[in-house]
């Protein structure tokens, strides 16, 4: 049952890192938003050569600013529900760390004797591998010295 275990624990290692990984590139793409939609807040939208503000152009901008930041909220909240999903599953990762120790050894040894048992009986091999034939080799070596 240490295989089961190594391998549930790959199983979370590897989830947990793809999901940490989906999550840093949702928060790469958001600090890009973000900074995007801040340098448009910042710029002015003047006439060529005037200190008027075009009308027409401040509009566009106007739109062009609120569809990055909606860009912005909607990779923000990508972001937030990868991370928690993570964050999820690193603490069932560390769970299964912690639960090594306490319950596995006998709860897995069982497991381990009753899977042996249930392969002995598959294969058809109880006549030879039960507690009456190892008692008679026994007595049969015994018995010949």
């Amino acid at each position: 049952m240490i295989l089961l275990y190594s391998f549930l624990l790959l199983l979370f290692g590897v989830t947990w890192w793809l999901l940490n990984r989906r999550a840093a590139a949702l928060e790469r793409a958001y600090a890009r938003s973000a900074s995007a939609a801040d340098q448009m807040l910042r710029e002015a939208a003047l006439k060529g050569g005037t200190n008027k503000l075009d009308q027409y152009q401040t509009a566009k901008r106007q739109y062009l600013l609120g569809r990055l930041v909606q860009e912005r909220d909607r990779l923000e909240a990508k972001h937030d529900a990868w991370q928690q999903r993570a964050d999820r599953c690193g603490r069932a990762l560390v769970a299964l760390r912690r639960w090594k120790g306490k319950t596995l050894p006998y709860t897995f040894g069982a497991l381990d004797v009753w899977y042996v048992l249930q392969l002995i009986d598959y294969v058809g091999a109880g006549d030879y591998v039960s507690a009456r034939a190892l008692v008679r080799a026994v007595t049969a070596l015994v018995g010949h010295w």
